[in-house]
C-alpha cells in the first residue's frame, strides 16, 4: 500500500522520459528558439526599448518556457488520443508543434524586426507569421 503514490510518479516519470528520448530534436528547437528569443529579446530590451531589469527578463523566460511546456503536454495528450484515426493525427501532431514552436521563434523574428527597424526578416515573413497565428492556415506560410 505504501508504494502505491510512489509507482504512480515512477511510471508518470518513466513515460516522460521515454518521450524525451523519441522526441529529443523537438524538445532540443523548442530549447533553442526559446534560447534565442531570450538573448534577442533581452538586447532588444535592453538597448533599443531601454527597459531591462533582470527580474522581468527572468520572468520573461520562466513564462516562455512554461507556456512552451504546458501547450506540449496539452497537445502531446490530444495526439496520444486520435492516434486512430492517422491522418488526423498527423496532421494534428505537425501542426501542434509548429503552433509551440512558433510561439518563441515568432517573437524572436518580432524582436529581430524591431531592433533591425523592420529591415531583417523581411516585413513578408512577418506578415506570413501574422496570418498563420490569425487562422492557423499553411498555405498563408507556404504562398
Amino acid at each position: 500500500m505504501l508504494s502505491l503514490p510512489f509507482s504512480m510518479f515512477t511510471w508518470l516519470f518513466s513515460k516522460i522520459a521515454a518521450w524525451s528520448c523519441d522526441n529529443g530534436e523537438y524538445i532540443a528547437g523548442v530549447l533553442t528558439c526559446i534560447a534565442i528569443d531570450h538573448f534577442i529579446g533581452s538586447i532588444y530590451h535592453a538597448f533599443k526599448l531601454k527597459d531591462f531589469t533582470f527580474r522581468k527578463n527572468i520572468i520573461g523566460l520562466l513564462t516562455k518556457l512554461a507556456l512552451c511546456a504546458g501547450a506540449a503536454i496539452l497537445f502531446e495528450v490530444m495526439h496520444t488520443t486520435l492516434k486512430d484515426a492517422s491522418f488526423i493525427y498527423d496532421y494534428l501532431k505537425s501542426l501542434t508543434r509548429l503552433i509551440v514552436i512558433l510561439y518563441p521563434a515568432s517573437s524572436a523574428f518580432l524582436n529581430m524586426s524591431a531592433i533591425t527597424n523592420g529591415v531583417f526578416p523581411p516585413l513578408g515573413w512577418i506578415n506570413k507569421m501574422k496570418a498563420f497565428n490569425e487562422n492557423l492556415d499553411l498555405n498563408k506560410i507556404k504562398q
